[in-house]
């Protein structure tokens, strides 16, 4: 029944994921307009038509006004929350899975918006910190570690800056600050050479010389946290 709760948990805040992903890359807020809407006809969605997964598998992937198929972005983010919702509850502790939940949210949303507009919203680091803290919380041993390792990539990437300016955007030093807390020596440096390597390789296969960093940054740290927690 825990697992249970754990993976509906994750397929209602991939809901919300959704609507937070849209509106972002569409710059309108979040809680404005307050319900849901099609993003063609911009016809409200009515509750029942609004039901994490059924109502896409219910209505064929399409809008029930103008009939015009919704994205299967839509229901792949719901479905995905909720299997990682559930991988959490199954591998960690409640307390674990709770800080990896709030990870894994932050870092959907780091990975499309960032690849559709190269923007990294705000309120994703205040979560990453919020995750870094109930860490601390949880862990509270070499905690100077933690200090120590924002301190070196903070300052790595505020050189990084300096010397690249553009090339380097103002959300992913926001970014990589909590997750170097977060992840404490030695991680932090496997979290920047890994970070580094995805984002060359993207880079390769897309032949772009400028390249969204924050994905691979949140996707790498959370794969590090996931690791860490599992086998350390």
């Amino acid at each position: 029944m825990w697992y249970f709760v754990n993976f509906v948990l994750g397929v209602i805040f991939g809901s919300f994921l959704n609507v937070i992903l849209y509106r972002s890359v569409e710059g309108l807020k979040v809680n404005d307009p307050p319900r849901s809407f099609c993003p063609y006809c911009k016809v409200e969605i009515k509750w029942y038509d609004n039901i994490p997964l059924l109502s896409y598998i219910l209505l064929g992937g399409r809008c029930r006004n103008c009939g015009v198929k919704i994205p299967f972005r839509y229901f792949f983010v719901e479905l995905f929350t909720g299997i990682m919702f559930l991988v959490h509850s199954v591998f960690f502790t409640r307390f674990e899975s709770l800080i990896l939940d709030i990870m894994i949210f932050s870092v959907v949303v780091v990975v499309y918006v960032d690849m559709k507009i190269l923007m990294i919203p705000d309120f994703t680091w205040v979560l990453l910190w919020i995750s870094a803290i109930l860490d601390l919380i949880r862990n509270q041993y070499f905690w100077y570690l933690r200090i120590i390792s924002l301190t070196l990539m903070l300052s790595i990437f505020l050189l990084l800056k300096k010397f690249y300016k553009d090339e380097l955007g103002e959300g992913d030093i926001y970014l990589i600050v909590p997750f170097s807390f977060l992840l404490s020596l030695p991680f932090s440096i496997y979290h920047l050479l890994l970070s580094s390597v995805l984002g060359l390789l993207f880079s390769l296969i897309r032949k772009k010389k400028i390249i969204p960093f924050g994905p691979f940054i949140s996707i790498s740290g959370y794969l590090l946290y996931f690791f860490m927690l599992k086998y350390f």
